[in-house]
C-alpha cells in the first residue's frame, strides 16, 4: 500500500509537468479561442467559479472568464517558489487559494515535496504565501507523531469554508484546519486518535470538501468523514460500517452537486480484500451510498474527478471521460477528442479533471483536462475545441516549424511529439524524419484545411514509430518539414 501511495503521488506530479514548451502571459483579446493560451498541458485541476474557469497545471495556473477566448496565466515566477498546482479552490470573497508541489531527489529516490499554499486576493497583483504546515519535533503530546518535513507532505486537496477557514488534506501531514487564512493550523483527526500518518491510514489525507450546507467532508485512505458543526464532531463512513457502504476506503476525491446537495466520491481499494474501485454517491447525507461505474472500473482504472450540471454527471478517469444524463442511471464514454477546426487532438485516455460551465441558454459547456491538454464542448461532445500550451510560430517565427516535447519519449503513447507551425491557407504538409545517418525513418503527411476563427496554429503528430510501425531507438533524429512550399530543418532527441 505504501508503494502504491507513493506511486500515485509521483504519477500526479510527473504527468502534470514538463510536456511542451512553457507559454505564459497569454492575455489576448481575440475574437475566437486562444488555443495556445495555457501555461501547461498536464491539467490536474479544473474549477468553474462565478464566471471564471481556473485551470491547474504542473506549470502553474491559467484562468479564463470568456469561455477560453483569452487566458491569464501564472507560473512560479509570478506566485513565487517552486512547483505546480496540487490543489485549488476559490473562497467566498473571490480569493484564489492554491497548493503547490514539486519533486526532489533524495537517497530514497524521487519524492514529492509540499510547496505550501499561495493565495491571490481580489484586486491584488501580489500572491501571498503560506509555508507547507509542519509540526515541531517536540509536538508529541497525547501520543501525537509529528510531521516535521515537507517531503511526502503534499496537500492533494484544499477547501475554503467561507472566506477565512481553510481545510487541507495532505498525505504526510494529514488533515489540517486554519480559521485565520493560514496563519495558524491545527491537526484534525476525524477518529479522535492521536495523529500519526505512518501508523493510521485514516490520517493520510487526500480529499476535502465543503458542501452547499457548509458541512465538511474529508477523504483519506481510511474512508470518508463528515462534520456538520465545523469540525468539532465527526461521522465516519467506511467500506465495512454501513449496510450500503462506499466501495473502497481510499478516497482521492470528494465532489458536491449543488442541484441536490448530493456528495460523490472517487473511492478506491485500499487494503481490504472486498474493496473495489467505483464512484460512491450519497443523496441522504451519508446514511447510504449508491455505487456507479463498478463494471467500468473493475480492471483497476482510477476515477479522478467529477463535475455536474443539474442531473448530468461527468467523471474523468484513466480510460476517458464518462457522462450520465440521468444522475448515474446510465453512462456513456466519450470517443476520442479532436478539434473541429484544427484537427488537433487529445491523444490520451488519461483524464485528471472535468468541469461544467453554465451557459445563458440553460445549456452548459463541458471542460475536460488530460495529461495532453484541455478541451471544451458546448455540443454534448459532438464538436470540441482543444487548448494546449505551445509557443505560436506566428509570434516566434524562427524556426517556422519546431517539435515538442523535445527530448521525446515514444514510450509515453498518450503524449506524442508534435510538429508545430502555422498556415495562412489550405495546404499539404509533409515531414520527413531521418536518423543520425540521414536514412529516412518515416514520412508524415497531413492535409490542412484553410484557417478560420483564429485556427492558424496547426500541428502534425508523431508517435515515435518508423514506417514499419516499430518504435525508433534512442538517439538524435532530424526532420525536414515542408509547409506552404517552405522547407524547415530541425532536430529531435529520442530518449526512452
Amino acid at each position: 500500500m505504501k508503494n502504491c501511495l507513493f506511486h500515485l503521488i509521483l504519477l500526479i506530479l510527473t504527468s502534470a509537468s514538463a510536456y511542451g514548451q512553457v507559454a505564459k502571459d497569454f492575455v489576448i483579446n481575440a475574437p475566437a479561442a486562444d488555443r495556445g493560451g495555457l501555461v501547461g498541458n498536464g491539467i490536474t485541476d479544473l474549477k468553474w467559479v462565478d464566471g471564471t474557469l481556473y485551470v491547474g497545471t504542473g506549470f502553474g495556473l491559467s484562468a479564463s472568464s470568456d469561455g477560453g477566448d483569452s487566458w491569464t496565466s501564472y507560473t512560479p515566477d509570478d506566485y513565487g517558489g517552486r512547483g505546480g498546482v496540487s490543489a485549488l479552490d476559490v473562497g467566498a470573497d473571490g480569493t484564489i487559494w492554491m497548493a503547490t508541489a514539486y519533486d526532489t531527489t533524495l537517497d530514497e529516490g524521487d519524492l514529492s515535496v509540499g510547496g505550501g499554499i499561495r493565495f491571490l486576493e481580489p484586486g491584488s497583483e501580489e500572491w501571498g504565501f503560506i509555508p507547507q504546515p509542519v509540526d515541531a519535533r517536540s509536538d508529541t503530546a497525547n501520543g501525537k507523531s509529528p510531521t516535521t518535513t515537507r517531503v511526502q507532505n503534499v496537500s492533494f486537496d484544499l477547501a475554503v469554508r467561507g472566506s477565512d477557514e481553510l481545510w487541507i488534506s495532505s498525505f504526510g501531514g494529514g488533515v489540517r484546519r486554519s480559521t485565520d487564512r493560514g496563519e495558524n493550523w491545527e491537526v484534525i483527526t476525524t477518529d479522535g486518535l492521536p495523529f500519526g500518518s505512518l501508523a493510521n491510514l485514516n490520517h493520510r489525507g487526500f480529499a476535502a470538501l465543503v458542501d452547499t450546507s457548509e458541512h465538511i467532508w474529508i477523504g483519506t485512505v481510511g474512508g470518508i468523514s463528515k462534520s456538520t458543526d465545523g469540525g468539532q464532531n465527526w461521522e465516519r463512513f467506511t467500506h465495512l460500517n454501513q449496510e450500503a457502504p462506499i466501495s473502497g476506503n481510499w478516497v482521492i476525491g470528494l465532489f458536491n452537486n449543488p442541484a441536490d446537495n448530493s456528495v460523490w466520491a472517487t473511492t478506491l481499494r485500499a487494503t481490504g480484500e472486498t474493496e473495489f474501485n467505483a464512484i460512491s454517491a450519497t443523496f441522504n447525507g451519508g446514511v447510504s451510498w449508491e455505487l456507479f461505474l463498478v463494471d467500468e472500473l473493475a480492471d483497476g482504472t482510477f476515477p479522478r474527478y467529477i463535475a455536474f450540471h443539474e442531473q448530468t454527471v461527468y467523471v474523468a478517469t484513466e480510460k476517458g471521460v464518462y457522462k450520465s444524463a440521468d444522475n448515474g442511471a446510465s453512462w456513456f464514454l466519450f470517443p476520442a477528442i479532436r478539434d473541429a477546426l484544427t484537427g488537433e487532438g487529445l491523444f490520451t485516455s488519461t483524464f485528471y479533471s472535468v468541469a461544467a460551465e453554465p451557459l445563458p441558454n440553460g445549456e452548459h459547456r463541458l471542460w475536460v483536462g488530460s495529461v495532453d491538454g484541455l478541451a471544451s464542448s458546448s455540443t454534448n461532445g459532438y464538436d470540441w475545441t482543444v487548448y494546449r500550451s505551445f509557443i505560436s510560430t506566428r509570434e516566434r517565427t524562427d524556426p517556422a516549424v519546431y517539435a515538442y516535447p523535445n527530448p521525446f519519449s515514444p514510450l509515453h503513447s498518450d503524449r506524442p511529439c508534435r510538429f508545430q507551425f502555422d498556415i495562412s491557407e489550405a495546404t499539404e504538409v509533409s515531414i520527413d524524419i531521418f536518423n543520425f545517418a540521414m536514412e529516412r525513418v518515416t514520412t508524415l503527411t497531413s492535409s490542412q484545411s484553410a484557417p478560420s476563427f483564429n485556427s492558424f496554429d496547426r500541428a502534425v503528430v508523431w508517435d515515435g514509430k518508423d514506417s514499419n510501425g516499430r518504435l525508433v531507438d534512442n538517439g538524435v533524429y532530424f526532420f525536414r518539414a515542408k509547409v506552404l512550399n517552405a522547407v524547415t530543418w530541425g532536430k529531435i532527441v529520442i530518449i526512452n
